[in-house]
């Protein structure tokens, strides 16, 4: 936008209107991802110090190592159920064909890729200490909606409740 004579000029009110409703849109998916880590951080602690999940046994069938360490996936056989197919965390690395007492955590439906499946946790598995750092950057990165927010609300707590000038005659 160019300036006449010094003065700037104005954006239309719609496009203003658009901008913060894309940088809201965006800042909006950082609580999500927050949520999501968070949720998944503390079911594999929970499950990997025994306070959650389904028990059972665990049998390891393929060690995959891929950029952020090994995966390892297997049969999971619940106590007295019928077995399913899971990633397994189990502590330290995983060989094929090893054999694991662990705790079925059902995954959660997200938006984001592989925090929807099951996962088994052998205890002490310290996996789960990985999205701490993704769930402090998210934390972070929720920060600006958050104030935004608290911005939103104390406008029109002063507009509710702090009494207006009667207009002068």
């Amino acid at each position: 936008m160019a300036a006449v004579r010094g003065k700037p000029v104005k954006p239309h009110p719609a496009v203003t209107a658009l901008l913060l409703l894309l940088v809201v849109g965006v800042l909006s998916l950082f609580p999500i991802a927050l949520y999501a880590n968070a949720m998944e951080m503390a079911d594999g602690y929970r499950a990997s110090h025994g306070q959650a999940g389904t028990p059972g046994n665990a049998m390891i069938d393929s060690a995959v190592d891929g950029k952020g360490g090994q995966v390892c996936r297997g049969v999971f056989t619940p106590d007295g159920g019928a077995a399913v197919e899971v990633r397994i965390e189990v502590d330290g690395e995983c060989e094929e064909g090893q054999e694991v007492e662990a705790r079925l955590m059902e995954g959660r439906s997200s938006m984001f890729t592989g925090y929807g499946e099951p996962r088994a946790w052998a205890a002490g598995a310290d996996d789960w200490a990985g999205y701490l750092p993704l769930v402090v950057l998210f934390g972070l990165l929720s920060l600006p909606l958050v104030l935004l927010a608290v911005a939103v609300v104390v406008k029109l707590a002063k507009l509710v409740f702090l009494p207006r000038e009667a207009p002068k005659a």
